[in-house]
């Protein structure tokens, strides 16, 4: 009965709290239109702005009492014995409804962010910024609902640590939050550093303007700045959670959460720079082949700089989380958790470097067969296609192989180091499980392929 009471309360309050942020958002919007009206010396309420302002005070005044009500229930619940207030903190029903609260407020109000801080920028440069009143509305708004719940939430923390010390929902958010924000940061960083590079040696074709880097770095410059500000925030509450005493302390710090995060960004950011130095080296074979084609009025220098700008951002973020990983398990976990840590950065590098590799050469192989014809059966790729897949294909696996070699190297090293460590280690077991699965799993349609083929 207790847990159905709860779900009902929980729904209740999520469904009543996004009417009455929808009501207050179109309230504080049309209020700034109001301001900017004002300041613009004009004074016409038209008809629609009417009908928007009436729809949404109806929302407000529908959700408020009802969300207020269902508040005061659960306050009821947290005000009464200790031990109900500490159970009702760390129910399920409240774990979730803050993760998807928190998931919402956090995604509407990064995006309002972004518009509101792209408009400004724009101002700045002198252009025309449409739906400010909107952005600005929404950051509000949603924003402070966001802050709202983070702040409850953190009491929860605070003053049940022993029952909330598990909550994996509200670490699901916090590492999601920062896993998003980070690979988010480092393409806006990516982006700008191009566009600069392109304005400081004049890199543009001649029918675009002068001020052509305006228009293309106010929405890079607002994405890098909007969510490295969202990484921050989130990194600091995370850094508040890890140093925080047990149980709550120990529990944050040997959350596999937390490791899943650092894993997962070394992937995703390996993986990136792989494609984008990648894309760079392509070109600069495509060149010495003498099959490069500018797109658009681009020269080289764009064509391999661009891509190699793009990766820095990456690159930067792969080190940088690698070597925290690190330092944290060393920190609080001592050598033999340091060396797993970083066994387990290296060996999640030398995944993505083998299949930048494993494919490179199998495009290669293709892409030879095709040329050399396959006894007047169809190919994979035209005679046109050929020398273009050759080059990529050649690129991405000289990148695979660059980060595969050392990383696999030093791997082999711990193994000799300590034999029985290294073989029993889960990192390694996963890595080559995985690399062998997705080998046989690859053999295997390829085969069936051959055989289909031998069989028409």
């Amino acid at each position: 009965m207790l847990t159905l009471k709860r779900i009902y309360l929980y729904s209740v309050l999520g469904i009543a709290l996004t009417v009455m942020l929808l009501g207050l958002t179109d309230i504080v919007r049309i209020a700034f239109d109001r301001i900017g009206d004002a300041m613009a010396a004009r004074s016409y309420l038209g008809d629609d702005m009417r009908g928007e302002l009436s729809w949404a005070l109806a929302l407000v005044i529908v959700a408020v009492p009802l969300f207020a009500v269902h508040l005061l229930l659960v306050r009821r619940t947290l005000q009464g014995p200790a031990a109900a207030a500490a159970d009702e903190r760390a129910c399920a029903s409240r774990a979730t409804y803050f993760f998807l609260v928190l998931v919402a407020t956090a995604a509407v109000a990064g995006v309002r962010l972004f518009e509101l801080t792209d408009g400004l920028i724009n101002l700045a440069f002198g252009e025309r910024a449409w739906g400010l009143a909107g952005s600005a509305a929404g950051s509000v708004v949603v924003g402070g609902a966001w802050a709202a719940h983070v702040w409850a939430r953190r009491r929860d923390l605070r003053a049940a640590p022993a029952h909330t010390a598990g909550d994996w929902l509200t670490r699901g958010y916090l590492y999601g939050a920062l896993f998003v924000t980070a690979l988010l940061a480092a393409i806006g960083a990516g982006n700008v550093l191009t566009v600069l590079a392109r304005r400081l040696l004049e890199l543009r074709p001649a029918w675009e303007r002068a001020d052509w880097w305006q228009d293309e770095i106010g929405w890079a410059l607002a994405l890098t700045i909007v969510a490295s500000a969202a990484w921050a925030v989130h990194w600091l509450f995370g850094a508040r959670l890890l140093r925080a005493d047990p149980p709550m302390g120990s529990a944050h710090r040997e959350s596999r959460t937390r490791s899943g995060y650092f894993l997962a960004v070394v992937l995703a950011a390996a993986a990136l720079s792989l494609l984008f130095v990648s894309m760079g080296l392509r070109n600069v074979f495509a060149e010495l082949a003498g099959i490069w084609r500018p797109s658009e009025g681009s020269r080289l220098i764009e064509e391999v700089g661009g891509p190699l700008l793009l990766a820095l951002p990456f690159l930067a973020a792969w080190w940088w989380h690698l070597r925290r990983a690190g330092a944290e398990a060393l920190a609080f976990g001592g050598p033999a958790r340091a060396l797993a840590t970083r066994r387990a950065g290296r060996l999640t590098v030398a995944f993505v470097g083998l299949g930048g590799l494993a494919i490179g050469l199998t495009w290669e192989l293709q892409a030879l067969l095709d040329a050399l014809g396959s006894g007047g059966q169809e190919t994979l790729f035209s005679t046109d296609e050929v020398s273009d897949v050759t080059v990529s294909a050649t690129a991405g696996a000289l990148v695979g192989l660059a980060m595969w070699l050392p990383a696999w190297v030093l791997s082999q090293r711990d193994r000799a180091r300590d034999l029985v460590a290294a073989a029993t280690a889960t990192a390694r077991r996963a890595y080559l499980f995985l690399v062998s699965g997705l080998a046989v799993v690859a053999l295997m349609i390829a085969l069936a392929f051959v055989i289909y083929q031998g069989t028409r």
